[in-house]
C-alpha cells in the first residue's frame, strides 16, 4: 500500500498520529469521517468546519472530529448507529469505508440500494464495480480497515469519477418496501 498511503498522505488527507502513520492501526469511525471531508473539501477547509450543537449524543461539538462528523451526516454520507449514538471510536470495516466514499462520490445510497437489509451486498458489489478494492488481495470488506487500507481505497476512489443523476427516478411504496425506478 505504500504509494496510496505516499500519495494520500502527501495531499493532506491522511496524516500520522503523533507524528506516525500507524499503517497497521485499525480506522476509527471518526477518522474515516474526517478523512471523507478532506477528500472532499481540502484539509485547509474541513479544519475550519465547526459544530455548535452535538451532531450525536457521544460527540461533543468541541470534539476534535464534530465538524467532520456534522458535515459527513448533513451530506448523507454516515450516520450514527442508532439512539443518537455514533460510536467515534469504533472500528469502521471496509464495508463501512466503501459506502462512504461510494456517497462522497455521488452515488446515491437509496437508488443504488445501500440501505436496509441488503446494503452490505449492495455496496459490495458497487465497491467491486468501481474499482474502490483495487490493490488489496486478502482483504475481506467486512473486517475492521487498517490505516493503509483505507489509504488504498481512498487512493483507488481518487481514480473514480464524481456521479452526477440526471434523473432520480421514481420512487414508490408497495407492502411497505420503497422501490426506486427510473433513475439514470
Amino acid at each position: 500500500y505504500n504509494e496510496a498511503v505516499d500519495v494520500m498522505t502527501a495531499v493532506g488527507v491522511f496524516d500520522g498520529m503523533g507524528g506516525e502513520f500507524n499503517p497497521d492501526g485499525t480506522l476509527t469511525r471518526e477518522q474515516a469521517a474526517k478523512i471523507i471531508t478532506y477528500m472532499l473539501m481540502g484539509k485547509d477547509n474541513a479544519d475550519k468546519l465547526t459544530t455548535t450543537i452535538a451532531p450525536y449524543d457521544d460527540v461533543a461539538a468541541g470534539r476534535w472530529s464534530a465538524g467532520s462528523i456534522a458535515y459527513c451526516t448533513n451530506e448523507g454520507i454516515l450516520s450514527g448507529m442508532g439512539n443518537n449514538k455514533f460510536a467515534p471510536t469504533d472500528n469502521v470495516t471496509g464495508l463501512q469505508f466503501a459506502k462512504m466514499l461510494l456517497v462522497a462520490l455521488g452515488y446515491d445510497a437509496e437508488i443504488e440500494e445501500m440501505v436496509g437489509d441488503s446494503w452490505a451486498i449492495n455496496t459490495s458489489k458497487l465497491a467491486i464495480a468501481v474499482g474502490l478494492d483495487n490493490g488489496m488481495e486478502d482483504v475481506a470488506l467486512s473486517g475492521a480497515l487498517t490505516r493503509e487500507q483505507a489509504a488504498q481505497m481512498a487512493f483507488n476512489a481518487t481514480k473514480s469519477p464524481m456521479v452526477e443523476y440526471s434523473s432520480k427516478g421514481t420512487t414508490i411504496e408497495v407492502n411497505g418496501a420503497t422501490v426506486t425506478f427510473g433513475a439514470q
